[in-house]
């Protein structure tokens, strides 16, 4: 998005400043119109996205091939009581899993209402399979040690109403 970097010596200074200049890393005038534009409505963006994901994680939760759902908005999730008491809510992203690869593979395939990539934070729902994309160079062993199975799927909720997005979850599950 755009950034500040903030140094306490002059040498770092210098010496971040020679990449930066090296590299081109500045926004253009347009770009940082953009950005300050779209920060006027992220507060309201968010929060419309996380009211999304609550819905969404409680529902998943409720389906039968929905093995587990991964959302520290779920009183069920480890990480419940800490977010409570750290952050103003559980966010828009989550992950769940179902019980064999086969309803994984075939749900990233049938869904319609989210775009499949290795993104989040976007205004659109995205969907992305772990194990086929942004873990595919990692070995299975490892993946399986940090929890990344071959049925995890993790999802950014975005600005869709929320009964569509269920709706075409629930016949990608069932297909």
């Amino acid at each position: 998005i755009g950034g500040l970097v903030v140094v306490k010596g002059l040498e770092l200074c210098k010496r971040i400043y020679f990449v930066q200049n090296g590299f081109g890393a500045v926004l253009g005038p347009q770009d940082c119109w953009l950005l300050l534009r779209g920060l006027k409505t992220l507060k309201v963006r968010m929060d419309y996205q996380q009211q999304g994901a609550i819905v969404l994680a409680n529902w998943l939760q409720a389906q039968p091939e929905v093995k587990a759902v991964y959302y520290p908005g779920l009183s069920s999730h480890p990480g419940f009581e800490i977010n409570a008491s750290q952050a103003d809510g559980p966010g828009a992203v989550l992950s769940f899993e179902t019980h064999d690869t086969q309803t994984a593979r075939r749900f990233m395939e049938k869904v319609q209402h989210a775009a499949v990539a290795v993104s989040l934070g976007g205004v659109e729902t995205i969907l992305s399979y772990p194990v086929k994309m942004s873990h595919a160079a990692m070995p299975k062993a490892e993946r399986e040690k940090r929890g990344i199975s071959d049925c995890l799927m993790r999802v950014s909720v975005g600005l869709e109403d929320i009964d569509d997005l269920i709706e075409d979850f629930g016949q990608a599950l069932r297909s």
